[in-house]
């Protein structure tokens, strides 16, 4: 824990450094003076990825961090998708396109064509090898099931998160998530 603390002052240090970087060059070069031209729109989307990556070290709980983090491994990558499941809504499987991290904690994943919104203090985690269960403390909000097959233990970050389990928004946690194979 300490060490990934350590780690995430040095990220936090060098995004805030390129944010400041990237303002100065807009400014200096005029950048943003052009509404709709695509180097400007592609500028913008910079600026909300630095954010993102700034509000996922500050902002979201570690439950919510480890399960994107998690999905950061293998973003892109087709052979391994992720399904979900909201309600009585079922869609089949999809690639993890991208996150986003809007103000209050608001988390964006996309999935193939969808885009699957939860606001994170509103959530608590139920943690599985393959699955995470997204529990709304409105019971009147159904829950989100996600289901990937690259397992938690594939990521390599599981003794980076072994405090999940112990967070205030993780429900439950199965018992031998966190349990090293080496030990």
């Amino acid at each position: 824990m300490k060490k990934r603390q350590e780690r995430d002052q040095r990220f936090l240090e060098a995004y805030e450094e390129i944010t400041q970087n990237l303002w100065r060059c807009e400014e200096k070069y005029n950048l943003m003076e052009e509404e709709n031209c695509p180097a400007v729109l592609r500028l913008k989307i910079l600026e909300k990825k630095l954010t993102t990556e700034r509000r996922l070290l500050e902002e979201v709980s570690l439950p919510c961090r480890f399960i994107l983090e998690h999905f950061s491994v293998f973003m892109g990558k087709s052979d391994h998708t992720v399904g979900f499941k909201l309600g009585q809504l079922q869609t089949g499987r999809g690639v993890i396109n991208d996150f986003y991290i809007y103000e209050w904690g608001n988390v964006c994943v996309n999935i193939g064509s969808i885009c699957l919104s939860w606001r994170d203090e509103d959530y608590q985690y139920l943690f599985y090898p393959d699955k995470v269960i997204l529990r709304s403390v409105d019971r009147s909000k159904s829950e989100i099931h996600l289901f990937f097959n690259f397992a938690f233990k594939y990521s390599k970050i599981l003794n980076e998160f072994k405090d999940v389990a112990m967070d205030k928004q993780t429900l439950y946690c199965y018992p031998d998530l966190f349990t090293d194979e080496e030990e």
